[in-house]
């Protein structure tokens, strides 16, 4: 498996994954990922900015997410609690797996992968996500992420956090 930054080629897959990931989540009642974010316009931006990042074997993309350094302004009013640290921290946004791959464990390597990348530049690593995303939350809180309060993104986030090592 390999762990790279997106390349402009990637983007029509990368969007055809996330548009399939809203369907799913659209599908399970979530309300995350409907009102047409994130969309290709987003993946994109990672690209361009070089915070895109996908888990691939061989040529097959299983895995991408936003890998981000420059911090989330929306995590500046949290509620409900507080942060595990203070100053800088990685985030994680736009975590989907390619369709054929779904519920094969590739979005916590995936994580393993993007925490690994972000522990030689900062202390922690944030994500969020909708409370209605029982899935993601088991992700997050297998790979040891803790709840540090709620964020609003579109609407209500369950917002978490982990020190690297």
């Amino acid at each position: 498996m390999i762990f790279r930054k997106a390349t402009k080629a990637d983007i029509d897959t990368v969007a055809a994954m996330i548009k399939a990931a809203s369907s799913r989540l659209g599908a399970a009642g979530i309300d995350q990922w409907q009102r047409g974010y994130p969309n290709r316009d987003s993946v994109v931006r990672d690209v361009e900015c070089g915070v895109g990042m996908v888990l691939c074997e061989g040529e097959t993309i299983i895995a991408y997410g936003a890998v981000i350094f420059s911090g989330e302004p929306a995590y500046e009013d949290l509620t409900g609690g507080e942060w595990l640290t203070s100053g800088d921290y990685a985030v994680v946004h736009r975590l989907c797996v390619n369709e054929i791959f779904v519920g094969m464990g590739f979005a916590k390597r995936f994580m393993t992968a993007a925490e690994a990348m972000a522990s030689e530049q900062v202390r922690s690593m944030r994500i969020d996500t909708h409370p209605d995303n029982k899935i993601m939350q088991g992700l997050i809180s297998s790979l040891g992420y803790t709840y540090c309060g709620d964020v609003v993104i579109e609407s209500r986030r369950l917002a978490y956090e982990k020190l690297l090592e």
